[in-house]
């Protein structure tokens, strides 16, 4: 049985592990190479998550529209402290997202690493919808830490208005589809770590000691033990 980690880790926590392979990445491989690196993983951690967002939603015998991206979407986020919960609006045919503040980005500001920000958000979501169903229509437009907001658009025939307040009706009653910032934590961390042990295998030593030690001056003793808590998890399956 999995023992209760003494941390409990939040979007902050995820945030901080992507700019420690960041800045690790840049300082070992140089910046060019080690931004491709990094966004190699970000867009493979990120199609990892839309697919099994798509394989719950086959499972179920739901089609891989944008309700069902909506309905099976895994993140459980906090937005308490922030100045906006963001703004969801559909209109036939489209979904419009805009958030103006997250936890990640205060993190990225707070390790001194907006590049990160740049950098990851301009792919990770289109990463996850391709991951979930690349013939359906996405368009990021904007960046929160170039223009003050992200803006996204999600493109399917059957949305409509009432689109925000019935796309849960998707699901079955009770199911719960998400899953505890520890879980994507511990998902993105062992996907960099592959990532980066495939394509620097000489070098993949230094850069996930590096970004351990980071971490733990960071964030403290307990929490690579709450990260560590989801070894041996199986991040392809559902």
């Amino acid at each position: 049985m999995m023992q209760k980690p003494k941390m409990s880790l939040t979007e902050t926590h995820h945030g901080g592990i992507l700019v420690a392979f960041y800045k690790t990445l840049a300082e070992v491989c140089g910046k060019e190479r080690g931004l491709e690196i990094f966004m190699t993983a970000a867009r493979t951690y990120g199609a990892r998550r839309g697919r099994r967002m798509a394989l719950r939603a086959l499972r179920d015998g739901n089609p891989l529209d944008v309700t069902s991206y909506f309905a099976y979407g895994e993140l459980l986020c906090n937005d308490d402290g922030l100045t906006d919960d963001g703004l969801f609006e559909a209109t036939p045919g489209t979904v419009h997202e805009r958030q103006t503040d997250c936890w990640w980005a205060r993190e990225f500001r707070a390790m001194g690493c907006m590049e990160c920000g740049v950098d990851y958000c301009r792919e990770i979501d289109g990463a996850i919808f391709r991951g979930f169903n690349p013939s359906l229509g996405f368009e990021c437009t904007q960046n929160m830490h170039l223009n003050g907001s992200c803006d996204f658009y999600f493109r399917s025939p059957e949305v409509d208005e009432d689109f925000m307040e019935s796309y849960g009706k998707r699901l079955k009653p009770g199911q719960n589809v998400k899953r505890e910032m520890a879980y994507h934590c511990a998902d993105v961390y062992q996907m960099y770590r592959h990532i980066i042990g495939q394509a620097i295998p000489e070098q993949a030593g230094e850069v996930i000691k590096k970004v351990r030690d980071m971490l733990a001056e960071r964030y403290g003793e307990d929490f690579w033990p709450a990260v560590e808590a989801y070894d041996g998890t199986d991040f392809e399956s559902i």
